[in-house]
């Protein structure tokens, strides 16, 4: 488990990693572990941080393949509205965003 990414989600603290060569900068929403055993961290990415999707959106990113993890000053107001916090794509879950005012 990495405790820079639980932090984050902990903290609403905006992530920035590398992922298969590209930076990426996110709002990590639930980190866990899925059905086949990775570790893996689903997140809001930030608009202007894909070519394919410059709007921004949901990603689930690998936890073995992020590169440089670290926490940015910055911070976010809480889930988006869409968010699942019951992910069926994840068998355990180690922490997830709250909403503003729980913890």
């Amino acid at each position: 488990m990495d405790p820079v990414i639980r932090d984050a989600v902990r903290r609403r603290q905006l992530l920035m990693f590398g992922y298969k060569g590209v930076v990426r900068v996110v709002e990590p929403h639930l980190y866990g572990r899925l059905s086949d055993g990775r570790e893996a961290l689903s997140a809001w990415m930030r608009p202007g941080w894909s070519r394919t999707s410059p709007e921004g959106g949901w990603r689930l990113f690998h936890a073995d393949a992020l590169e440089r993890v670290q926490g940015l000053p910055e911070l976010f107001g809480g889930p988006r509205p869409d968010f699942n916090p019951e992910d069926p794509h994840f068998a355990e879950v180690y922490c997830r965003v709250e909403p503003v005012g729980e913890s």
